[in-house]
This record gives structure tokens, sequence and C-alpha cells, in this order.
């Protein structure tokens, strides 16, 4: 069943299937991905990978894929330059391969932020792979980048802390270049849909700090205006972390000065 038929079921349909809440946002975002994927063509039906290598008369090297584990077009992203002698290329079958990537890797770069995607947009993960910067997957994720949006709070500072060589300061600068583009273009202010203190937390990316709010006593977003800035250290948060959860204080104090 393709995405599109998947998001044609009726929700009374839908609703047979018993979803508890959790679920049910996994299954809205998976429906969000896969109208993100059919609308980069990224494995648009019926175009499965080896329909894609047909097109680039590559289809001989079906088998050695699928035996290396990829299904569709966004598995080829995973493989190293270790596995390609096991696809056994011909010198023409060699030079069609990196045009054919190279053009697949500029399409996992065409990602926007809108309300319907932002859920959907490539991972932290497969970006840097596109740009070949998969070492920074780790360093970023200790300072508390957890998806692409994150990526724009950064400061020189943090930058300056990946040791970047030129040519790895070159591509970062590139991908910059998309993601602030496109996180100006969504406007995005955190704001969920989900009113619990759960979809609060998730929709500022702090939801690893879920578990922390617990033994401190905050148990919805009103009980945080009781910490005092000098306790915030208490939530032992990453850089990035912190820069969001002033940001989502201040979102906070402001609504409940509107509600007063």
């Amino acid at each position: 069943m393709s995405p599109t038929d998947i998001a044609l079921l009726e929700e009374k349909e839908v609703s047979k299937i018993g979803l508890k809440t959790v679920q049910k946002k996994h299954w809205e975002k998976a429906l969000a991905h896969g109208r993100y994927l059919e609308a980069i063509h990224f494995d648009k039906p019926p175009s499965p990978l080896h329909l894609w290598l047909e097109s680039w008369r590559l289809d001989r090297l079906q088998k050695p894929l699928f035996d290396l584990g990829c299904d569709v077009k966004e598995d080829l992203i995973d493989l190293t330059e270790q596995d390609l002698p096991l696809l056994n290329m011909r010198l023409l079958e060699e030079r069609r391969w990196k045009q054919a990537t190279s053009q697949l890797i500029k399409v996992i770069r065409k990602f926007d932020f809108n309300d319907n995607t932002r859920n959907s947009a490539p991972s932290l993960t497969t970006w840097l792979a596109s740009l070949k910067l998969e070492e920074l997957d780790e360093p970023l994720k200790m300072l508390g980048v957890v998806e692409l949006c994150d990526l724009g709070d950064m400061d020189d500072r943090e930058l300056a802390s990946l040791n970047l060589n030129k040519l790895q300061r070159k591509h970062w600068d590139m991908g910059m270049l998309q993601v602030l583009k496109a996180k100006k273009e969504a406007g995005l202010d955190g704001k969920s849909d989900d009113p619990t203190f759960r979809g609060w937390l998730e929709s500022w990316r702090l939801f690893r700090l879920f578990p922390i709010m617990d033994e401190i006593g905050a148990y919805v977003q009103q009980d945080l205006l009781d910490l005092e800035p000098s306790e915030y250290s208490l939530l032992k948060m990453r850089p990035l972390e912190a820069k969001r959860f002033e940001q989502a204080m201040i979102a906070l104090e402001e609504e409940f000065q509107a509600w007063g």
C-alpha cells in the first residue's frame, strides 16, 4: 500500500484499528512522511528501487544491493566506499552510479519545515551523510542537536567546538544555508497541537528532560514558572537544550500573562 493509499483511509476506518494516543501521533507523522516522500518523488509509486536502477541502466546491481540491505532508494545513502566493491560494477556502470547517487543526494537535501512536513524532514544522521559529515553526528547530539531545526540555535563557539577542517566547513556552510532558509520560511515558533506537558516538551525538542521534570515535581507547563533561573542547572541540559528552554520559558510566561 502506497502513502497515498494509506492517506485515503477514512478516519472511521483508522479508528477501528484502536490506536493509542502515542500511536495516533506516530501514525500522523508516518502519513506526513509519506506525503513528503511523494512530494520530492523519492520512490513515488510505481518507482521502487529496481525501476530507479533501470532508469540509470544499473538494474544488474539490484541483487547485490538487495543482499546489502537496500530496499528503497534512500537506503543507498547508507552505503560506504567499502561496500561498493561488493557491487562488482563495470567501468561505465561506475560512472553512471556516481551520477545517479550524486543526483539522489541532492534530492535528499531538498526538504522544508512547513507545518505538514516538519516531522518528515531528513533525520540529522541522513542530512550529515548527504554532506559527507557523518563524523559530526555524535558531537552534535552531545550539544543537544536532535533535529535539523536545532542547528539554527548554534552559535560560533559551539560551531568552533566541532573542529571542522576547510573542506568540512565548506560542506557545513552549504548545508546550513538551506537549513536556515527553510527554518525562516517555516517560521517555527515551538507551538504544538498537543496540549499535554509531554507534547509541549516535544514541541520545543526538550523531551529528553521529561524524566527529570518528574523528579523535580514539574507535572504541567506552569510548574516550570516556579523554577528560579539559578535552579535551571537541576535539569542537566545540554547547551542547545538550554537555549530552547530559555525560549520556551519566555513563551510560557507571555502565554500566562495573556491569560491573566
